[in-house]
C-alpha cells in the first residue's frame, strides 16, 4: 500500500466517523423531548417558555448532554479532516 493511497484511507475513515457521528445526532434529536406545541413556534418568536423556570430531568438531560457531546466530536472530526486534507492532498 503506498503512503498516498494510506493517506486517502485515513481521510476516508474519518469522513465515515462524521457521517456516523451525525446519524447519531439525528436519532438523539428525534427522540428528544420537543419543546414546543407546534412547528410554528418559530413564526412567533418560540418564546413561550422563555422565562419559566423548568430544568432539564432525567433523559431529556441525558439526551441533550448527548447531543452537546455529539456536537463536540462532530466538530472536532471536521476540523480534522479539513487539516488532514488541507496538509495531505497538497
Amino acid at each position: 500500500m503506498q503512503a498516498h493511497e494510506w493517506q486517502n484511507t485515513l481521510i476516508m475513515v474519518f469522513e465515515i466517523f462524521a457521517m456516523i457521528i451525525a446519524l447519531i445526532m439525528i436519532a438523539v434529536g428525534l427522540i428528544q423531548n420537543k419543546k414546543s406545541q407546534t412547528g410554528l413556534s418559530a413564526l412567533n418568536g418560540g418564546n413561550d417558555e422563555l422565562f419559566s423556570n423548568s430544568k432539564e430531568r432525567g433523559l431529556d438531560k441525558t439526551m441533550s448532554i448527548w447531543m452537546f457531546s455529539l456536537g463536540i466530536a462532530l466538530f472536532v472530526i471536521t476540523i480534522i479532516i479539513c487539516i488532514l486534507t488541507n496538509t495531505i492532498l497538497k
